[in-house]
C-alpha cells in the first residue's frame, strides 16, 4: 500500500504564480499549495536544487497572497514543485 510522504495537505487553487530567478521572471499558475510548498504549472522549467523566489497572487484581485523563497525539488512535463524554505505561518 502507498504511504503518503508529505507532512502536510495540499490544497487546489487558482492563482497566478511568478517565479524570480536572477532578474527573469517565470508567470505561471499555482495547481495546489500546501504550507510547505507549491507546484507551478510554467511554460518554461528550472533546474532541481535552483533557488527562487515565488510570489502568489489571487487570481480576481492583484493582492499578493505570498512571497516566499523556494528550491526546485520536482520538475514534470507540466510544471515545477517548489519546496518554501519557510512554512506558510512563519
Amino acid at each position: 500500500m502507498y504511504k503518503e510522504k508529505r507532512n502536510f495537505a495540499r490544497l487546489a487553487l487558482h492563482a497566478k504564480a511568478n517565479i524570480h530567478q536572477n532578474g527573469h521572471t517565470i508567470e505561471g499558475e499555482v495547481e495546489n499549495l500546501s504550507m510547505k510548498g507549491v507546484f507551478v504549472m510554467a511554460p518554461r522549467r528550472l533546474e532541481i536544487n535552483d533557488t527562487v523566489a515565488v510570489t502568489i497572487y489571487h487570481t480576481l484581485t492583484p493582492q499578493v497572497l505570498c512571497d516566499l523563497k523556494a528550491k526546485v525539488v520536482r520538475v514534470t512535463d507540466k510544471g515545477m514543485g517548489l519546496q518554501f524554505e519557510k512554512t506558510l505561518l512563519d
